[in-house]
């Protein structure tokens, strides 16, 4: 049917809005269907999604077949994301064996009510080993066919990687240390991190520590350094507990940080490392402590398993 009448006139004849008149004389009119058919149907829609939900690790050319579809690995992958799928690089994290998920599960199981000022009376350790390598590359504006010109190449010293050892603690006190060796013993932390950072609180009732149980933190020299002096440790720590970790993250802030700096020897590399450690604001330190509570609940929820941290 032809329309002798504008949408204004109509509008105007019915006492109606103009919209009013747009709105139905469009809705009545037959759309046609554009672009082309299909490849998949509802039915088969759902199955790859299901098929990528059982196993999301499963390609799109090994959905396609294993499930015997004629079409192309580009549409399943379209079909993915049509169902909020997106192709990411998986986290990568530690195997954990089922003695770590019941230690981790007994231990957010204890402290999952824990009070947030108990947690912000606790003083957190770790250490890490920040490399010359890794901290990104040096990007150059330089003309076709001059990559090895000597205006254009970025020197790297030939003589070997190079790396340094930090103790970093969090909480009551915000602290850095560098590792004076290449390898950390038992003395060494004793004599070298806890007798001059941990010693110097004089009342150690006020805080309670945590440091992973590595045989260096539970040798009988620092057990017998700590319980002397009445030092409240959370032994009960589970192993395979980086995520419950809040040090973890301030590694992985200085590391972000570094990316694009590139240190040429030991020196200057720990020089970095320490001024980004103490650039960081207090409130950022604050704001981890404060995540212990998720942290435990996360672990508790997951059945001992990792959480996003």
């Amino acid at each position: 049917m032809e329309h002798t009448h504008t949408e204004r006139q109509i509008a105007a004849k019915l006492g109606i809005p103009t919209s009013t008149v747009h709105y139905w004389l469009t809705k009545r009119t037959p759309s046609k269907r554009t672009g082309r058919r299909r490849k998949t149907d509802v039915g088969t829609d759902r199955l790859i999604f299901e098929t990528s939900e059982i196993n999301p690790f499963m390609p799109a050319t090994l959905i396609k077949r294993h499930l015997e579809l004629d079409c192309s690995s580009e549409t399943i992958r379209r079909r993915l994301k049509e169902n909020g799928l997106k192709s990411r690089i998986a986290a990568k994290k530690p195997f954990l064996k089922p003695v770590h998920r019941t230690k981790r599960l007994q231990f957010a199981m204890y402290y999952i009510n824990f009070p947030m000022a108990d947690w912000k009376e606790v003083i957190f350790t770790d250490e890490k080993i920040f490399a010359s390598t890794g901290y990104g590359s040096i990007r150059v504006w330089r003309p076709d066919g001059k990559r090895f010109d000597e205006a254009y190449v970025n020197p790297v010293n030939r003589s070997g990687r190079f790396s340094i050892a930090v103790w970093v603690c969090i909480g009551v006190i915000n602290r850095i240390h560098l590792i004076a060796r290449q390898t950390l013993n038992a003395e060494y932390y004793v004599n070298h991190i806890l007798e001059p950072i941990i010693g110097g609180i004089e009342d150690t009732s006020t805080f309670s520590f945590m440091h992973d149980l590595s045989p260096i933190h539970t040798s009988k020299l620092a057990k017998r350094w700590l319980i002397d002096r009445g030092v409240n440790v959370l032994w009960d720590w589970p192993p395979k507990g980086a995520d419950l970790n809040p040090v973890e993250n301030v590694f992985a802030e200085i590391q972000r940080r570094l990316s694009d700096r590139n240190p040429t020897n030991r020196e200057e590399l720990w020089e970095m490392v320490r001024d980004t450690f103490q650039e960081l604001p207090e409130s950022y330190f604050t704001k981890l402590i404060e995540s212990m509570q998720k942290r435990t609940r996360g672990v508790y929820e997951h059945e001992g398993g990792w959480v996003k941290y």
